[in-house]
C-alpha cells in the first residue's frame, strides 16, 4: 500500500514539474524573459535535477552493494583457526574452522576446506540449511541489481523528460498566437443568437 502511495505521489509531482518546465519554456520563448516564467523555469528545472540526481545516487549506492556481492572468494586454502592456544580443545577448534568454512560458503558460494579435530584438512559439505541461506544471499543481490538498473532508468527518464519538455516548450512558442479579435467581434460574441 505504501509503495502505491509513493508511486502516485512521485508520478503527480513529476508530471507537475515537467508541465511547469514546459509552460515556463513556452512563455520565455513566446514573450521573452520575465520574472514569473524565469522563476517557474528555475524551480521546475531544480525539481527535475533533484529527482534525477536522487535516482542516480540511489543507483550508485545499489550498484556498490551489487559489486560487493560479486567480489571474488578468498583463495582456496584450508581455514585454520589458532591451534597454538592450548586452552582450546580440538573439538572447539574444529567447530570454529567449520563456522568459518560455512560463512565462506554462504557469502561466496565457494566450498572451503577446514581442519578437523585430528588435524586433517576436509572440504566443507553444505547442509540444506546452508544451501537455502546461500540462495537467499544470491536472491538479495539479484534484487539489488534489478533495483539499481531501475534507478538508473529513472534517472535517465528525468533527464530525457526535462529535455523533451524544454524542446516542446520552444516548439510551441514559435507557433503563431491566435489573432486578436476586433472590437466588433467582441460585441457580437455577447449578443444573443438570432435563431434558436
Amino acid at each position: 500500500m505504501t509503495e502505491n502511495i509513493d508511486f502516485i505521489l512521485h508520478a503527480v509531482a513529476g508530471a507537475i514539474a515537467l508541465l511547469c518546465l514546459f509552460e515556463a519554456t513556452r512563455r520565455i520563448g513566446a514573450w521573452g524573459l520575465h520574472r514569473g516564467a524565469v522563476l517557474m523555469f528555475v524551480f521546475a528545472s531544480a525539481a527535475c535535477a533533484f529527482a534525477g540526481g536522487f535516482a542516480y545516487q540511489k543507483y550508485t549506492t545499489l550498484n556498490a552493494v551489487t559489486a560487493l556481492g560479486q567480489r571474488q572468494p578468498p583463495a582456496a586454502k584450508a581455514v585454520v583457526t589458532n591451534f597454538n592456544r592450548a586452552a582450546v580443545t580440538p573439538e572447539k577448534k574444529e567447530q570454529q574452522a567449520l563456522v568459518l568454512a560455512r560463512q565462506t560458503f554462504r557469502e561466496f558460494g565457494a566450498l572451503a576446506s577446514y581442519v578437523d579435530r585430528n588435524g586433517e584438512a576436509r572440504t566443507f559439505a553444505p547442509t540444506a540449511e546452508d544451501i537455502k541461506a546461500r540462495e537467499r544471499v544470491v536472491a538479495y543481490y539479484a534484487q539489488t541489481a534489478f533495483a539499481a538498473r531501475g534507478s538508473l532508468a529513472e534517472s535517465a527518464l528525468w533527464v530525457i523528460g526535462a529535455v523533451v519538455a524544454v524542446l516542446l516548450g520552444l516548439v510551441m512558442s514559435v507557433t503563431k498566437p491566435p489573432v486578436p479579435r476586433s472590437p466588433k467581434e467582441g460585441d457580437l460574441a455577447t449578443e444573443a443568437p438570432l435563431h434558436r
